[in-house]
């Protein structure tokens, strides 16, 4: 241990020091920020983006993948979808939901940011119905697997879209299960 004595006797000289930022002869509180997450940074990348409204792209590679439909077996569409897997009576609704999200996703199109989000968004929901939902199909009832899909995507996106710039509500999320059905990436049949 030093005594007080002795520390009072040492002298340091900092005059002509380069620390590379601030030089503190002492403590210095530093705030640091917390981490931004993948949808942060896509949101202050859109929000930056907005005030070019002519800058028109074409959609992100993460975006276009679910453009080209993947068929798992002969029944393609999302009417022929819902009709074989006995949900006849969601059919109007849910062509109406998918409607509501492709026109949201037509209205974003024009920023790569817009599209990187609904590419998360989607990628997000094509692996929780290969997860999560298609194990259970045979053994849960339509009623149960729906709300399965309102707990583990629909809820948590929006929650997690709370930050966006553009409304994002429940249809437009059903919606965008909806649209992947239509594409072949969502089914509820085995």
């Amino acid at each position: 241990m030093i005594s007080k004595t002795a520390l009072s006797t040492v002298k340091v000289d900092q005059r002509g020091a380069n620390a590379g930022g601030d030089l503190v002869a002492g403590s210095k509180n530093v705030q640091v920020l917390p981490r931004q997450t993948q949808l942060e940074g896509w949101i202050r990348r859109l929000e930056s983006e907005q005030p070019d409204l002519g800058r028109i792209r074409d959609f992100v590679d993460n975006l276009q993948i679910y453009f080209n439909p993947r068929p798992y077996d002969e029944v393609v569409g999302l009417e022929a979808k819902l009709q074989h897997a006995g949900r006849e009576s969601q059919c109007l609704r849910a062509l109406q939901m998918k409607e509501a999200f492709s026109k949201l996703l037509e209205r974003w199109q024009a920023y790569s940011a817009a599209q990187e989000i609904f590419a998360y968004f989607l990628a997000k929901i094509d692996a929780c119905f290969e997860t999560d939902i298609v194990p259970i199909l045979a053994t849960e009832s339509s009623a149960a697997i729906d709300q399965m899909i309102k707990s583990k995507l629909v809820d948590p996106i929006l929650e997690e879209m709370s930050l966006a710039p553009f409304m994002l509500n429940a249809n437009h999320v059903f919606g965008m299960v909806y649209w992947l059905a239509e594409q072949c990436y969502v089914r509820w049949h085995i």
